[in-house]
């Protein structure tokens, strides 16, 4: 099977970037919001695992992970989006979370360890800083 283009340019975006910020920015008023609208789109790919929901917008070069209702953070959701900055190709990350705040601040924290150890192992470094097989 093929890797969808946003993937196939993940690590470069990974690679390049310095640091991914939560911005908070998602383009929509509310998680639920979000869902729905990517949900009733037929440009996207949709996935599933440990019930996480993952939207892959190739066009948009955007990954989208939804976390499930059995998650503290519920509703909750992760937006990366490769992007171009002052010249340079960087992982853009935006989190829109509705659910209890140290469960927000606990689901941050796990995808900037995710970021980050994705760009240490880019760049040859250690994968011993998060679980690439945890949830997205």
């Amino acid at each position: 099977m093929r890797r969808p283009v946003v993937l196939a340019l993940l690590p470069l975006a990974l690679f390049a970037a310095t640091a991914a910020a939560d911005e908070g920015d998602i383009g929509y008023p509310s998680v639920d919001a979000a869902r729905k609208a990517l949900t009733a789109r037929d440009d996207v790919r949709f996935s599933s695992a440990e019930g996480w929901l993952t939207v892959e917008d190739a066009q948009a070069m955007t990954i989208w992970n939804f976390a499930p209702e059995s998650d503290p953070a519920h509703p909750a959701v992760v937006k990366r989006s490769v992007v171009e900055e002052d010249g340079r190709i960087v992982l853009r990350m935006d989190i829109r979370c509705e659910g209890n705040a140290e469960a927000c601040d606990a689901l941050e924290a796990h995808f900037l360890s995710l970021n980050q150890a994705a760009v240490e192992e880019m760049r040859g470094g250690s994968q011993d800083q998060a679980d690439p097989d945890a949830h997205p």
